[in-house]
């Protein structure tokens, strides 16, 4: 996915583009554009309900719902419904829930503890990773209520002065220890993270040669009848508008809001994600890290284009704010909290909470009012958790099981799984047989009295949905949950708390007439490190012992006031001003450094969304900018301070790719270069190594010897996407560029990923003339984002006749539809995680276990993997229509 702001700011743009007659015509594209052809065109029936000005002021009307449905099938990546045995995922789902309804009642003194217990179930590595920065923090916690209980106050009573006064010495001494705990952190993560490829837990499926019983949730959205959802959605929105009833026209107006930012979803992930796979070498499916990295620095990129003079239109409600000054410091839950209990609170509120100004300070009372404006929470109607299951047992179940018999016609695939993942209604029905499951995870959580009989908790957190749930499918209740689990995970990414103000310099000033008092005469006696327990691990005893000294300094001073007063006297001694300067230079600047060069590797790893430069007041840098414009840039490599970080960082165990050969790349041109690559390996591996160098693009592996560097494309080559060298993703976000619907036709009308190459060759890199490429004078002919989703929403609401469903993250090629392997004719005979036998592909993507990695050959080689023959796949329920040369 292109990250979380783009698609908000996406859909918020859309909906003002829609509202523009002199911009957007009924036909839903621009008065400038060739006009529809006879596949494209919309029903008037439905276009007199649904015409431009009313879907604008929809998603206008409620812009929470618009924004949630802009994220909508990057909503399924909370759901944890994994393809393997030994997980239980309705389980582990329901234990969530629970979490989620003992968090809201205040029952729980830490809800990330509860986390921890619930994903330990599900990866050992992830929990115990977790559950060591988990404990640090609890170190770090308790470290700083000595903290807060000693020097707090003095800088409570003694305000802003005391610290201007010695130069920035007590706030120097704060920055210190959070400095210690950054380095602490980030070498913990550095290693954890760089030893194992954490990523590949999430990729797609299919990448193994699975068939859909395999499917995640988040690859059904993105891989299968991606149009056919959003358009139930807007089909039951219809319905509930014209209902007597004033709650369910409402809820009709919000569920259109959210089926119409779910197809901007679609347009611009049809639209970025090719932009991304020129950026990374290929699709996600091949290259997840690579494109999670450059996906957030696209997102950080946009974000901060939003401020005064940036190149995007401001947003106040999603994009740059005064105190809001990058993405990892935006709040961006905001713009999807629907607030809880929505439909009975009075319709001023039901637009939930936005961003307010927060306070700058950093004593007490202005963290404790920043963390409080800061905490929101919100909770998916159930109505709209109920419609989304509906639609998707509609257009995912077979008709005995509740699909819809008419669409399945209509569609023409003839019998095509779906995910079985999830239990569905047996699970459900098991709940109302005992209460073994609710009691073991309230143990687990440490709550022995939830107060109510265990029936009505179940109510609660699991209630028994109005339709029968197929085998495979989820809940609404686990619909509502992953939104909960989303709304975590955004509060974690996107208010930092690993980053670091870089400190001011010291200042000079004139000395006082009074001699300087030795401060060391006030304490009395050594530390007491009784506290620190020699059975705890080596950092646990570090905090300790860190926590006693401070402990001391407040045992020992016999009056805070004399300390106040020879401190202010120390520091405004001139001659300490030598010694602060020289403490600044060869401590406090180098130390922040170092943790700086932790942070730009971690963010380029993925792991950490990259932050805004920020000043201070007198112009001095407060925080650098870490958004690597050379990573979002087509063509290029990564910046100059990303190799001097890259450098600086710890790396003890060796984990990171370093190579030169992979900082300095020079300029590709990645329009109508070959394309796809295959994943960079070991040599005469099947090892996936990319996640030690997601920077890198993976022409080349990470092989010493450059005879044996070259890495292999995935064949039949295809066109990656429309833009050439030097783009950058602020040029995704205009409306004026030009875009074909004879261009749009011929892609929705592909009968097979052939036709898809050959109409990309023609509109793309214009070559020939028979589809009448040559009346188009871009390279990008469905469009970019804004544009494309505008299009989009006028053919899914009002043309009954599309049928055509794009593949969402581009895989295999610019414009693909939604496709799936060529598979045996034969009995199937493998296996996915879950022991559902499937028909293996006939050429083994290169993700199956029985792949063959190729021999290796030399940088600059650029072959094409072909073990018999290239890949063969096809877009289900279709054929080929056309006969030209794929070359």
């Amino acid at each position: 996915m292109p990250g979380p702001f783009t698609h908000i700011y996406t859909a918020r743009r859309v909906s003002e583009f829609l509202g523009d007659p002199d911009r957007v015509t009924n036909d839903f594209i621009r008065p400038e554009d060739d006009p529809l052809g006879d596949t494209q065109a919309l029903l008037d029936e439905l276009l007199k309900d649904m015409d431009p000005r009313v879907c604008g002021e929809k998603m206008q009307a409620w812009p929470k719902f618009t924004a949630l449905g802009a994220n909508g099938p990057d909503l399924f990546f909370f759901l944890q419904d994994y393809n393997v045995t030994a997980i239980p995922s309705d389980e582990i789902m329901l234990a969530m829930s629970l979490l989620y309804y003992l968090d809201d009642q205040g029952r729980l003194d830490d809800p990330y503890e509860g986390l921890l217990a619930i994903l330990g179930e599900v990866s050992d590595t992830l929990a115990a990773i977790l559950s060591f920065i988990v404990k640090l923090d609890k170190i770090w916690k308790k470290f700083l209520e000595i903290w807060d209980a000693t020097i707090g106050p003095i800088m409570d009573a003694a305000g802003q002065l005391i610290d201007d006064a010695t130069g920035g010495l007590l706030s120097a001494l704060g920055q210190a220890f959070t400095q210690l705990k950054n380095d602490l952190l980030g070498l913990v993560a550095e290693e954890a993270l760089s030893s194992a490829d954490i990523f590949a837990w999430f990729s797609l499926k299919m990448r193994k040669g699975f068939d859909e019983q395999a499917f995640l949730w988040s690859d059904m959205a993105h891989y299968r009848r991606t149009s056919i959802v959003p358009a139930r959605m807007i089909a039951r929105a219809r319905t509930m508008m014209a209902s007597d009833v004033e709650l369910e026209r409402e809820h009709g107006d919000q569920l259109l809001a959210f089926a119409l930012g779910w197809v901007c979803h679609i347009g611009t992930d049809v639209v970025a994600h090719s932009f991304v796979n020129e950026q990374s070498g290929g699709p996600f499916r091949t290259h997840w890290q690579r494109h999670h990295l450059i996906e957030n620095h696209m997102d950080a990129w946009n974000y901060e284009q939003t401020m005064p003079g940036g190149s995007l239109e401001p947003d106040d409600f999603c994009g740059w704010k005064d105190t809001y000054p990058g993405l990892n410091q935006s709040a961006l839950y905001f713009a999807l909290q629907i607030p809880q209990g929505i439909d009975g609170l009075p319709q001023a509120d039901k637009q939930g909470a936005l961003r307010q100004p927060l306070p700058d300070g950093d004593d007490r009372a202005s963290k404790k009012e920043r963390t409080d404006l800061l905490d929101t929470d919100g909770a998916l109607p159930l109505w709209l958790a109920e419609t989304i299951v509906g639609v998707f047992v509609d257009v995912y179940a077979h008709p005995d099981e509740g699909g819809s018999e008419e669409l399945h016609k209509r569609l023409g695939e003839g019998e095509q799984p779906h995910p079985r993942n999830l239990l569905g209604q047996p699970f459900q029905d098991a709940l109302h047989t005992g209460d073994g499951l609710l009691g073991k995870w309230l143990a687990a959580l440490g709550v022995d009295n939830v107060g109510i009989a265990f029936d009505d908790l179940r109510k609660i957190v699991a209630p028994d949905p109005p339709m029968t749930i197929p085998e495979g499918f989820p809940s609404p209740w686990e619909v509502q949950t992953a939104y909960r689990f989303m709304l975590s995970w955004f509060k974690r990414s996107f208010v930092s708390q690993f980053d670091m103000d870089k400190p001011q310099r010291p200042k000079v000033f004139t000395p006082p007439e009074s001699d300087v008092t030795n401060i060391v005469s006030d304490f009395s006696g050594p530390p007491d490190f009784s506290g620190v327990n020699p059975d705890d691990d080596p950092l646990s005893q570090l905090c300790e012992a860190l926590a006693a000294i401070i402990d001391s300094i407040v045992k020992t001073i016999e009056d805070i006031g004399q300390f106040i007063y020879d401190l202010v006297k120390t520091a405004l001694s001139a001659a300490t001003w030598p010694a602060r300067e020289a403490l600044y230079d060869g401590i406090t600047l180098p130390a922040w450094g170092l943790s700086e060069s932790l942070r730009r590797v971690l963010v380029h790893m993925a792991y950490l969304m990259p932050q805004s430069e920020m000043l201070w007041p007198n112009g001095e840098m407060r925080k650098p900018s870490e958004i690597d414009l050379e990573v979002i840039t087509l063509g290029h490599t990564v910046d100059s301070a990303f190799k001097q970080a890259l450098a600086a960082a710890w790396d003890p165990l060796g984990n990171l790719d370093d190579d030169p050969a992979l900082l300095n790349e020079g300029v590709r041109e990645p329009l109508g270069a070959q394309f796809p690559w295959l994943p960079v390996r070991e040599t005469k591996s099947r090892k996936v190594v990319e996640y030690t160098r997601p920077w890198g693009f993976p022409d080349r592996t990470n092989d010493s010897d450059i005879q044996k560097a070259g890495n292999y494309l995935e064949g039949p080559l295809t066109v990656g996407g429309p833009y050439p060298s030097n783009t950058m993703p602020n040029r995704l976000l205009r409306t004026d560029a030009p875009s074909s619907n004879a261009g749009r036709s011929a892609f929705e009308r592909a009968g097979c990923p052939f036709d898809t190459d050959i109409f990309a060759r023609a509109f793309v890199l214009h070559r020939g003339t028979e589809y009448g490429q040559d009346r188009f004078r871009g390279t990008n002919p469905l469009g970019d984002p804004i544009v494309f989703s505008t299009y989009l929403i006028g053919q899914i609401a009002n043309n009954p006749r599309l049928t055509s469903s794009f593949n969402l993250d581009a895989d295999r090629g610019y414009g693909y539809l939604c496709w799936d392997w060529d598979r045996s004719d034969a009995a199937p005979t493998e296996v996915d995680g879950r022991q559902h036998a499937y028909r293996s592909p006939r050429q083994l993507p290169e993700g199956a276990d029985a792949w063959i990695p190729p021999a290796p050959v030399a940088f600059g080689t650029n072959a094409i993997y072909a073990n018999s023959q290239p890949l063969q796949l096809h877009y289900p329920g279709r054929t080929c229509r056309e006969t030209g040369d794929q070359g």
